[in-house]
């Protein structure tokens, strides 16, 4: 996905943004490169690790919650726990993000999730841990991660420019998808077998390998104020937002997108048992499968956004989702699971890719932080929301039932950002087309 940015859009926006004007220069300076900055590279390197790590803890921490009662309910409630933080902790995010450097909150963010699932790696060793355990560890990792991803996606159009970052959104999220759901869950599941402490000790170890790596990220100047002692607030982020129909509906869309995603993968692993017979030693490879597709798109991402429109690369995305989640809950064999899990990621990743790509662009970088946070908090509540609701729909009707209405609530998704998007949007020429001047702090 890559745009032309012109030198009248780029002094035009320069001219807007004068707090951009360091930023841009740097990014001109990339881009006569054929490869991204080495802060780039960092980021890129130092997420990747981690993911893995996180994929070990993924898969794990499902299957602590099998050992006990099979419990929809508590399924449910772990995979809300892990949401829950992007609705209590995306907004407050968002303000760190433009209050302080972005290197140092992920280096923060980094530390602090490594004493978690250390913490709960000593405590497996003595003992076990009881489920509202389980959903407390699933909620402090949620909220490392909730800071870190606020204050990855503000950071990157400070290294990259600005026709580079659906390549460079689409690179950093493949990576994540290989170590999140390809590397890390099937070899989370093995060493869970041989101890069920292990993977968390491997992700511990992750996390401090990546705060070494984020340490040397240069530094990023926080956000401008008008007056002394005066901080970011989320009044002109807000403003901003609401004035935004680019914003308006993505943000809508996304939330019902969290919430049928969340649903359908908190059941995810239910399914794996139930519908399709399966061992739950199969649900590491299950999400092998998602990473699969998904790191597929994250690859292809740049050259498809180069050919395709962003508002029907987006809608098309989620008509292919839909069809995979109906696919998941309508059949009992294996291949078509397989191929509609393939499906399932390739589709939500090259969403994600194209929907954080609309918002780097058009989000003035002031207050980018701020504004990535209350798209992080509409994705928490549409996750927390999902996550419980399938717990309870399951437990009235099947694991299937989830799969498939999930599918179908995304139908009039598709039509809003086919026809609720403005025309252009997602091109660099035309980022700010519909909006208007930003308000600022």
């Amino acid at each position: 996905m890559v745009w032309d940015a012109s030198g009248r859009e780029a002094s035009h926006h320069a001219a807007r943004y004068p707090h951009h004007r360091a930023s841009a220069d740097q990014a001109a300076a990339m881009a006569m490169n054929s490869s991204f900055g080495r802060a780039y590279q960092r980021l890129w390197a130092a997420n990747a690790l981690s993911a893995v790590g996180t994929g070990m803890t993924t898969a794990a921490l499902p299957l602590l919650a099998s050992i006990k009662p099979p419990s929809e309910l508590l399924l449910g409630t772990i995979a809300a726990a892990g949401l829950l933080p992007g609705v209590l902790l995306a907004v407050p995010a968002g303000l760190v993000a433009d209050r302080y450097d972005r290197g140092r909150v992920l280096v923060v963010a980094d530390l602090g999730r490594a004493v978690v699932v250390a913490a709960a790696a000593i405590a497996l060793l003595l003992g076990s841990l009881p489920g509202f355990v389980l959903a407390a560890i699933t909620f402090l990792i949620g909220a490392g991660e909730t800071v870190f991803i606020t204050a990855s996606q503000s950071a990157i159009p400070s290294f990259v420019a600005a026709d580079q970052l659906d390549d460079a959104n689409g690179r950093l999220q493949a990576a994540d998808d290989v170590g999140r759901e390809f590397v890390g869950p099937p070899l989370g599941s093995l060493i869970f077998r041989l101890a069920t402490w292990i993977p968390f000790v491997a992700d511990a170890v992750s996390y401090l390998v990546s705060a070494v790596l984020l340490l040397r990220l240069p530094r990023t100047p926080p956000a401008p104020v008008t007056e002394l002692h005066q901080r970011p607030t989320m009044a002109p982020a807000w403003a901003y937002f609401r004035s935004s129909r680019t914003l308006v509906v993505l943000g809508g869309a996304m939330f019902t997108l969290s919430l049928c995603g969340s649903a359908v993968l908190a059941m995810l692993v239910l399914l794996v048992r139930n519908q399709f017979s399966l061992d739950v030693g199969w649900f590491g490879p299950a999400l092998t499968v998602i990473a699969c597709g998904a790191t597929l798109a994250g690859l292809l991402a740049g050259r498809l956004r180069a050919r395709i429109p962003a508002r029907w690369a987006i809608s098309g995305a989620v008509a292919v989702n839909g069809l995979s989640y109906v696919a998941l809950g309508t059949t009992m064999m294996w291949p078509i699971a397989a191929v509609a899990l393939f499906a399932w990621g390739f589709a939500v990743t090259l969403g994600n890719i194209t929907s954080v790509g609309i918002r780097q662009r058009v989000i003035p970088g002031d207050l980018i932080g701020r504004v990535m946070g209350i798209f992080r908090a509409a994705l928490g509540a549409g996750g927390v929301i999902g996550a419980l609701g399938s717990g309870v729909l399951a437990d009235a009707t099947s694991v299937s039932t989830v799969a498939t209405v999930a599918g179908l609530l995304q139908l009039p998704v598709v039509a809003a950002l086919a026809f609720g998007l403005p025309p252009g949007t997602g091109d660099v020429q035309q980022a700010r087309r519909d909006d208007t001047p930003a308000p600022t702090t």
